[in-house]
């Protein structure tokens, strides 16, 4: 594994374990087996370090969602394996989705992938709620009631308050989704 690569991911816990606050680059570094210099060859700041983690997390995150979204056969699909999905990358991986859940650095929202994966779920919406499956909302909206419910499980999971884990609850939360943004109700 490259220097670097060992770098981002010795960050990923460090952050994740102590937050962006309390992480050092000395423990960053240690942990990574890398010298001063490689780390600022890769790195110039810990700010930097910081935005390259979260912004390769969410990356992460948003690749794994539109894969389970994008190849959906129907709306109901969609949005019950986008939860699904959520959760199974939460609890698979729970440092990135702990760096996650902290503070979003400035510039992330920006990015190209980001806006690429924006647009990929507004498309997907819109052509469901074009023909009356889902309820015809803001995205700002929509992401609340899909996703908001099985983040905040996550939060607290993550945080040692829920014991079951995400996946244990996939199923209601998705069922909650859908009957929250579906418009064939029971």
């Amino acid at each position: 594994m490259k220097i670097r690569d060992r770098l981002l991911l010795a960050a990923e816990r460090q952050f994740a374990e102590q937050g962006a606050l309390e992480a050092t680059l000395a423990q960053i570094r240690d942990a990574a087996g890398a010298s001063v210099g490689a780390l600022y060859h890769h790195f110039p700041d810990k700010a930097d370090l910081y935005r390259q983690v979260w912004a390769n997390a969410l990356v992460d995150y948003q690749q794994h969602f539109w894969s389970a979204v994008g190849d959906s056969a129907d709306a109901r699909e969609g949005i019950t394996a986008g939860v699904r999905e959520h959760l199974r990358w939460v609890a698979e991986n729970q440092y990135r989705a702990k760096v996650l859940t902290s503070a979003r650095p400035p510039g992330v929202r920006e990015s190209d992938s980001n806006r690429e994966f924006m647009r990929n779920v507004a498309r997907w919406w819109r052509t469901h709620a074009g023909y009356g499956a889902v309820r015809d909302l803001s995205l700002d909206l929509v992401y609340a009631l899909w996703l908001g419910p099985a983040q905040e499980y996550s939060r607290h999971w993550l945080g040692g308050n829920m014991l079951a884990a995400p996946t244990d609850v996939a199923d209601e939360l998705a069922d909650a989704a859908w009957l929250t943004l579906g418009t064939d109700r029971p």
